[in-house]
């Protein structure tokens, strides 16, 4: 998935009162054993040298069909710092303005646009002693046009945004936090806000995270069975496509979180096992295959982006026990369908 964390969303009534008047249903996948699996794709590993030069916390958010991908840095003492990255492979760092000090990309589409969050200063306190000021920040989405220009997204009213998906016409979702404290889902266009709350009985919380160039929306939602293991409730996947909710699960995972889908209506996401170890999936054509970097030092892998060619981009994790000061470093990979494109390098 792009993150872990709790994405944040809206309120306008619209909506909300259109989508309780669709239907809703429970999808019901398998596994297939045709579907694609590893030995499928090629893959390579990409590394983008942090500010100071360190290698080994990549991030790889998304990746568009002219092979533009958007990503960061994950070590959380540098940043995070967002980048683009050309066809070729060269950086640029991704900035908005003086007011915004972190950038995290999350979504790419073919243009170059790109949607995601960042750490907007707010207002700063002036007070006699080093550092002679207290910064003050809030979490906000942004969307930024493909001639570098930034718009931040505040959902009106909320304390919390992140935008998390944009397809093709520049359309954004993402979710907000209110301020109640609950988290709703949103769907933005051309300075146009409109709350998504899937309509689920048992749904309390809505996160969609991506969205094509059809109109399908795909998220997760939390279901209202909170027990000490899961204190905010369990965790389902979504499709919003043509006015109807359906729900689905990896069926061998305790909470499954999507994370992106192509024009083709290919998902991809997380999930988490009986041991509460983070793993990736595919759902094509109704079944579901994992989907994990054949790297034996690999601990995790966090798939988040994929495009119309079946690219696939993400990060893993692998252990690294000759520096107890970082045991465990991150990658960015992208993995190719063999009957695609062809790639310049293998997996190191």
């Amino acid at each position: 998935m792009r993150n872990n964390r709790l994405w944040v969303s809206i309120c306008l009534a619209f909506l909300v009162i259109v989508s309780a008047l669709h239907a809703s249903v429970a999808l019901v996948f398998g596994d297939d054993p045709t579907a694609p699996s590893i030995s499928s794709f090629n893959f390579i590993t990409i590394d983008v040298p942090t500010p100071n030069g360190q290698l080994g916390f990549t991030t790889l958010s998304d990746i568009n069909e002219n092979g533009q991908i958007t990503g960061g840095f994950t070590d959380s003492n540098l940043g995070p710092y967002g980048f683009l990255l050309d066809k070729k492979k060269r950086a640029t760092n991704i900035r908005c303005s003086k007011d915004v000090v972190s950038m995290e990309p999350q979504s790419l589409n073919k243009h170059g646009e790109i949607a995601g969050f960042a750490t907007v200063i707010t207002d700063t306190i002036r007070i006699p002693v080093p550092p002679f000021k207290i910064v003050i920040t809030n979490l906000s989405g942004f969307f930024r046009d493909k001639k570098g220009r930034c718009t931040v997204l505040d959902f009106p009213g909320a304390n919390l945004t992140e935008a998390t998906g944009v397809n093709d016409d520049g359309q954004v979702v993402g979710n907000y936090r209110d301020a109640a404290g609950n988290f709703h889902g949103f769907f933005w266009d051309a300075g146009l806000f409109l709350t998504i709350d899937v309509s689920f009985a048992d749904a309390r919380i809505t996160a969609p995270t991506a969205i094509n160039n059809v109109g399908q929306i795909v998220g997760f939602y939390f279901d209202n069975n909170v027990t000490t293991s899961f204190p905010n409730g369990h965790t389902h996947g979504f499709i919003y496509d043509n006015g109807v909710f359906s729900a689905f699960d990896f069926s061998e995972g305790v909470e499954t979180f999507p994370a992106d889908i192509n024009d083709h209506g290919v998902i991809l996401g997380t999930y988490e096992d009986a041991n509460f170890v983070g793993r990736s999936f595919l759902l094509q054509d109704g079944a579901f295959t994992t989907f994990e970097v054949p790297l034996s030092a690999v601990f995790e892998t966090v798939v988040s982006g994929i495009n119309n060619k079946g690219q696939i981009v993400g990060r893993y994790i692998e252990y690294n026990p000759a520096d107890p000061m970082t045991p465990f470093l991150s990658h960015g990979f992208i993995a190719t369908p063999k009957n695609h494109l062809k790639l310049v390098a293998q997996i190191r």
